[in-house]
Formats: structure tokens, C-alpha cells, sequence
């Protein structure tokens, strides 16, 4: 499947060029677990992992061989099946990146369906993940210092009707649990001891949880055949070889890291760097990042905008980077333009902007890494999928294609689509008759077939009728080379509805008054309605696991904002919490009984507010 030579992509006219060849003449086998075997038989004897302890680049080295990640990955797959675990039975496995995650997930694949889940949610989350999911078995992170998995999870299982074992996975530089997964396996056969069928394009291979961005993550049925695609596209979006080296720095729970920088390099054969168990958040591996690329002759640089704006500021000094290839993929959110070119200029490696979703199995639209990139747009489609720009009705269903620039709906099809939600009455508006996916983006194509994203349909703020998309916003504070990260809401407003804010993440040492950055706005955005009535400067902006603002969190801050400060005069005690609720807000109140006369005022300011509230008393 993996060829040494991929000839250039620089023009949409190359994709189509490859599209005349059907992709059943390129992909004859759809099942991704005997990719990973086969990756894991391209050079035994190299090195598939190298973990080093929490961004110690001069400590000890754990290095797992593919000979070995085979073994122990085959025997995990014979361990789970002698306890009972089924081909259509999902396991659980939740743990930061440690070479035993590797194992598991690719010994699952084969006797199971994994379902990697984020290991920093709370117990409640987490619990009611696994009871959705209906896990017959947890595969976690055992006690560890500075981690608290253990206790969430096990917390969370105690609180299921039915009991489920959990098998632990350990810090490579620690000492093994008793119930250690690999431990365990380790006295069973290195081949598998029970049929397994070669799984087909259509079959569910795993289950992945989407972003949570909104605070509510759904369940994703991912297919083998939109993983296998995913492992061809990448490959000749990016012409990987069996040489590279890569950074596993992202978590392997979400599409990207589970993928591209996961379980895409086993297979295609690159040896794999485990830099840290806090991945791209250890600021002693970022410190080292430089003498990582050296040290293992790393050929692609990974980082979301967030880690690429810290690498910018801290760039290589002695540090021989030459093994580093002239491009790389980044995505989860907008790059600064300013960024894009510090890492350009210091390191000849270009940040190929993506465009991709869990229900699309990972990026849609890539960066053509030898044609031309465009500010504000995430490159053209990967060959063989589908892009429509369309109006949608009321009823979310599509009207018409829109014209060349038009900002309409993102609708995708092709080979990544996913197999919908593993909740059928989520699928309904999403996963559309004859494969097609509403994404929920916004956004336009040019007429060579570059896609620039406008930002989500529900993160619209919509200011007097007028439609505010906030990326023109995001965008504008992001020329300012103070701003590492920026992210537009609507805050409520009893005149128009709503109003645009910004919330903003300097770089480190970087200083920038409200005053300056509403200049920059101004200076950027030419709807005078989008430009911001107000910017805030957090310390940190609230993010998901990779990088992605957390808008809802966002939201509800400004309209906290706002209402204290408009009930600043309202008489007597009161109090005020604000919460999401059925996909918008929800102003809860509460004052003392007897007092009718602040509830009174407090009503009547509502009443100019199109917010839902309820009231209690004590």
C-alpha cells in the first residue's frame, strides 16, 4: 500500500488526475487491523516506539521494536477474547500515550472494537460514555503520580448497574499493577488463537467520542474502510515513507492523534516518539522540542496552532533540524498568518492547513504541500471525496449548491464518512440519504476548489438580523503579533439580540491593551457590525484536548458578564447562575421569598432579552 514516490499535488487538476483511476484499484483490503500487522512486518527489527520520561531528552529511553508491538499487541487481542470479549464488544481505553496504548488499541482492533476515550473527563462523563457505549471491559491508566485516571475511572465504573473489569496500563519508567493488560498477556501466544474475519469497507472498526467543544460529545461509529482510506490519504497528501520519524505528542482519544499521528505511522511502518505522557502540554518537552527533532532525526513537525505559536516564539538555536522534511499538517483551528511564516522562515517546513471531522474520519481538505497555500482557506479536497457549499432550509435539508464564494453549508461524501452516531436519533439532519454529511460548518469554495471555513453554523452571532461569522473576527486579532489564540462570541443584548466579544490568549511576555487590540479589529474587519463591542484578555482561553476553544464555556462567561452588570441597580439580594440547556442558555435566578420587588425589577429587564430563565426561591 505505501509507495516511496508520490507524484506533485499541486493544483486541484492533480486531484483529479488520481480520481481517474476508481480507488478500488488503488485500496483491494478494508480492514485496517491487518494494516497495522502489516506496518508492524516492514522492518521488524526498527524501532516502532521510543518514549522518553516526561520530556526528559537525557533520561532513560523505553524502545519497543515492531517485532515486539506486534507481539504484544496480538497478545492483548488473545488475552481479551479468552475473557469473554466479542467481535462486536467495546472496550474502553482510556490513558495518556504510553507504548502500552499502542498495544492495546491495536490488539483490540483486531479482537474487539476499541473506543479510546478522553482521560481527563470527570467520572460523570466518563460514566455515561461507557454506559452509552455499553463497554464489556476498561482498559486505563493504573494509579499513576500526577495523574488522576485512575481514581475517575474507577469511580465511574462503580456507578454502572453492571460490573466491568478494568486492565491497567503503566508509565513505561514506573513499575506495572497488578492487573496489567500487558502483564497479564504476556503468557499467551504471539499468534492469534481464534478466527477472525477480514473485516469489510462497511464494518465498524472502533468508536470515537467528537470534540466536545459544546460540552456534549457524541459517539461516532468509525468504519475499517474510512480508516484504511484515512491511511491512504495521508499518505499521499503527505508522502509519507517507512523513514519517517514522528512525534506522538497529541492524545490518541480524538480523530487526529488516534490517526495521523497514531495508528497511520504503525502501519505505514515510521517509528513513533513518545515524548512525554502530558503530550504537547509537558513545557519541558517543548523547552526540548528542538533537540527532539535532532536527537531522533524527526522528518515532520506536529503541533496544533496553539503548540506551533509557542515553538515560533522559541525557535531552534543549535539544533541541527535538517532531517525535517519541507512540510507538515496542522489543523483543530485557525493558524495566525504570522505564525505560519516564523515556522516557515525557521524551519523551511511549510504548515499545510487541514479541514476534517470525527464523522468524516479526519481531514476532508488539505493544503497542497507543493502548489499554493492561501491565507484563510484549509487547501482543496483529499482525492476521492466530495465537497458541496449549500443552502440549507429550516428543515436542514439542502435547497441548492451555492455559487463560487458563496457562504453556504459545508456538506461532504466519500470514502472517510462515517457509519452516523451510535445513537440513531442523532444521525437525523447529520447523515443524510446517499452518504452525504451536513457538517455544521459554514463556509465557501473559490473556483479553483480552495475552501475557507467560516466557522460553525451555531456559533453564528447574529447581531440585529445581521449574520456575524466569527472567524472574521478570530482572524482580524490574530494579525496582531501579540495574540496567540482568539475567540469570538455573541454576548446577549437587549437591543440587538447579540453582540460580538472576543476573548483573547497573549503569548507569553507579550502585552496588549483592549484599546490596541480593538484597533487591530477595526483595522482588519470591514463590517462595521462584526467588529468586537468588547475584548477580553484571558490568561488561558479554555481548550479541548486539541486546541479547540471551548465556545460554550465562552458563552456563558460573557453572558455572566452582562447580566451583573445590568442588574448592578436591581435592589435587595439576588443571585444568578447561567448554564447551557438544551443547546442554548438558560439564566437561572433566585431571590428570598418575601421579595417580590427585586424579582419584579429583575423581570422587567429581562423582558428586553430573548434568553430563556427560570426563577428559585429561598
Amino acid at each position: 500500500m505505501i509507495s516511496s514516490h508520490y507524484p506533485p499535488l499541486r493544483h486541484l487538476s492533480d486531484v483529479q488526475e488520481i480520481e481517474k483511476t476508481p480507488l478500488e484499484d488503488r485500496i483491494q483490503r478494508w480492514d485496517f487491523a491487518l494494516n497495522l500487522l502489516d506496518g508492524c512486518r516492514i522492518a521488524p527489527q526498527r524501532a516502532a516506539l521510543h518514549a522518553t520520561c516526561n520530556g526528559d531528552l537525557d533520561g532513560p529511553l523505553v524502545t519497543w521494536t515492531f517485532a515486539q508491538l506486534e507481539q504484544h499487541s496480538v497478545q492483548v487481542a488473545n488475552f481479551l477474547r479468552a475473557r469473554g470479549v466479542g467481535a462486536n464488544d467495546a472496550v474502553a481505553i482510556i490513558s495518556p500515550t504510553v507504548p502500552g496504548l499502542f498495544a492495546a488499541m491495536m490488539g483490540t482492533l483486531l479482537a474487539a472494537k476499541p473506543f479510546p476515550i478522553n482521560w481527563m473527563l470527570e467520572a460523570a462523563p466518563l460514566r455515561d460514555l461507557l454506559i452509552q457505549a455499553k463497554v464489556v471491559a476498561v482498559i486505563a491508566l493504573g494509579p499513576t503520580e500526577g495523574f488522576e485516571v485512575w481514581d475517575k475511572v474507577t469511580q465511574a465504573v462503580q456507578g454502572m448497574s453492571e460490573p466491568v473489569p478494568i486492565y491497567t496500563l503503566h508509565d513505561p519508567f514506573g513499575d506495572p499493577h497488578p492487573n496489567d493488560l500487558l502483564g497479564q498477556a504476556q503468557a499467551l501466544a504471539p499468534e492469534l488463537s481464534f478466527d477472525r474475519p477480514v473485516a469489510q469497507r462497511q464494518d465498524v472498526a472502533c468508536y470515537v467520542h467528537s470534540g466536545g467543544t459544546t460540552g456534549h460529545p457524541k459517539i461516532v461509529r468509525i468504519l475499517h474502510g474510512g480508516m484504511v482510506f484515512r491511511q491512504w490519504a495521508a499518505n499521499r497528501g503527505l508522502a509519507f515513507t517507512p523513514d519517517d520519524v514522528v512525534l506522538s505528542d497529541t492524545p490518541l482519544f480524538h480523530i487526529g492523534g488516534l490517526l495521523v499521528r497514531g495508528l497511520v505511522s504503525t502501519a505505514d511502518g515510521h517509528t513513533t516518539i513518545i515524548p512525554s505522557m502530558h503530550g504537547a502540554r509537558d513545557k519541558r518537552y517543548i523547552a526540548n522540542y528542538w533537540r527532539y527533532v535532532e536527537k531522533f532525526g524527526i522528518t515532520q513537525i506536529s503541533g496544533v496552532p496553539t503548540t506551533l505559536a509557542v515553538l515560533a516564539k522559541n525557535p531552534p538555536t543549535t539544533e541541527n533540524i535538517s532531517s525535517l522534511r519541507p512540510y507538515f499538517a496542522t489543523g483543530s483551528t485557525a493558524i495566525a498568518p504570522s505564525i505560519q511564516e516564523r515556522i516557515h522562515h525557521i524551519t523551511g517546513a511549510r504548515a499545510l492547513q487541514s479541514y476534517g471531522l470525527t464523522e468524516n474520519t479526519s481531514h476532508a481538505t488539505l493544503d497542497p504541500r507543493d502548489g499554493d497555500m492561501r491565507s484563510g482557506c484549509s487547501g482543496f479536497r483529499v482525492p476521492y471525496v466530495k465537497i458541496r457549499i449549500c443552502e440549507m432550509d429550516a428543515q436542514g435539508r439542502i435547497v441548492r449548491d451555492c455559487k463560487a464564494h458563496e457562504i453556504g453549508m459545508v456538506v461532504l461524501g466519500g470514502p472517510g464518512i462515517a457509519g452516523g452516531y451510535l445513537n440513531p436519533s442523532q444521525n437525523e439532519g447529520v447523515f443524510l440519504p446517499g452518504g452525504w454529511l451536513v457538517t455544521g460548518d459554514l463556509g465557501s469554495l473559490d473556483e479553483e476548489g480552495y475552501i475557507r471555513i467560516s466557522g460553525r453554523q451555531k456559533d453564528l452571532i447574529i447581531r440585529s438580523g445581521h449574520n456575524i461569522e466569527p472567524r472574521i473576527i478570530e482572524e482580524a486579532l490574530l494579525h496582531c503579533p501579540a495574540v496567540a489564540l482568539a475567540a469570538a462570541v455573541g454576548k446577549p443584548d437587549a437591543h440587538a439580540g447579540e453582540l460580538p466579544v472576543a476573548y483573547v490568549q497573549l503569548h507569553p511576555g507579550a502585552h496588549a491593551s483592549q484599546e490596541e487590540l480593538l484597533e487591530v479589529a477595526k483595522t482588519h474587519i470591514h463590517e462595521r457590525p462584526a467588529v468586537p463591542k468588547e475584548i477580553i484578555v484571558l490568561d488561558q482561553l479554555p481548550l479541548t484536548a486539541v486546541g479547540k476553544p471551548q465556545k460554550h464555556l465562552l458563552q456563558l462567561d460573557a453572558a455572566r458578564r452582562t447580566f451583573s452588570q445590568v442588574f448592578q441597580g436591581v435592589a435587595g439580594d439576588w443571585r444568578m447562575d447561567v448554564e447551557m440547556s438544551g443547546g442554548g442558555l438558560l439564566l437561572k435566578m433566585s431571590v428570598p421569598a418575601e421579595q417580590t420587588q427585586s424579582r419584579r425589577e429583575i423581570e422587567q429587564i429581562l423582558s428586553g432579552f430573548a434568553i430563556r430563565h427560570e426563577w428559585s426561591a429561598w
